[in-house]
């Protein structure tokens, strides 16, 4: 019971002071001294505190000061006060932590397995994709790995902006009409056999390499996601349908 009390933010004083009352009923601040075998200036203050917190009332009676504990449902109402007041405040404190806080972090798989983490990452954003590599590399590495992801990526209807190496200009994937529909291509000869392909989504940047072993890097910073921007609209602007 104690314990609980203390939880709900009052001191080890106050907790003794408000259960001698609830004990007593009304009572003068000397006799809940006496019991609790606390000093009288200790106890008035408690008493004070108490009744800022709304758990304990006053009432004088032939000049004396009587004092008495509230009923305990009270607290439960007082909780669900703040409970309210908190709630309204909610989003003006996400705000200030949104502002404050600058999401940052990079996060490094390795496998097939790792490298199937990245990509499911990028499905699972939703949000328009910039890469630029070379799927012919990919297909090499994962074999039928970069197929499914191009048709997950589909079925999902996040739009695709690549710059894809020359020698993925046959690519049969791209005749898929769904595909196809949602994809904006450029293509490259600088692309041909680089075993590095990269992604840009949401707030992330992730690179794939296109090796025995594979890794994949997810980065979450917005330097280097500015960055990678620039380079992409690069590459765009220099390569050709």
């Amino acid at each position: 019971m104690e314990e609980e009390l203390r939880e709900f933010g009052l001191s080890e004083n106050e907790v003794n002071t408000y259960i001698a009352l609830l004990k007593t009923g009304l009572s003068t601040a000397n006799r809940i001294a006496a019991i609790t075998g606390m000093k009288r200036t200790t106890t008035y203050d408690n008493l004070k505190l108490l009744i800022n917190k709304g758990i304990v009332s006053a009432v004088k009676k032939n000049n004396v000061q009587f004092y008495s504990a509230a009923d305990p449902e009270k607290i439960v109402h007082l909780l669900e006060e703040k409970t309210e007041k908190i709630q309204k405040i909610i989003p003006q404190l996400q705000k200030l932590r949104e502002v404050a806080e600058e999401k940052t972090g990079v996060t490094f798989y390795e496998g097939k397995k790792g490298v199937l983490t990245v990509l499911n990452d990028i499905l699972d954003e939703k949000k328009e994709l910039w890469f630029y590599g070379s799927r012919k590399m990919a297909l090499v590495a994962f074999k039928h790995y970069p197929e499914n992801f191009i048709q997950k990526r589909a079925e999902k209807g996040i739009p695709l902006k690549a710059v894809l190496a020359d020698e993925d200009k046959n690519d049969p994937s791209y005749k898929d009409k769904k595909i196809f529909g949602l994809s904006k291509l450029r293509f490259s000869k600088e692309m041909d056999k680089i075993n590095t392909n990269i992604f840009i989504y949401s707030d992330k940047v992730a690179f794939i390499t296109s090796t025995e072993n594979p890794v994949g890097i997810i980065i979450r910073n917005k330097q280097v996601l500015e960055q990678q921007k620039k380079i992409f609209n690069l590459l765009w602007n220099d390569s050709k349908l």
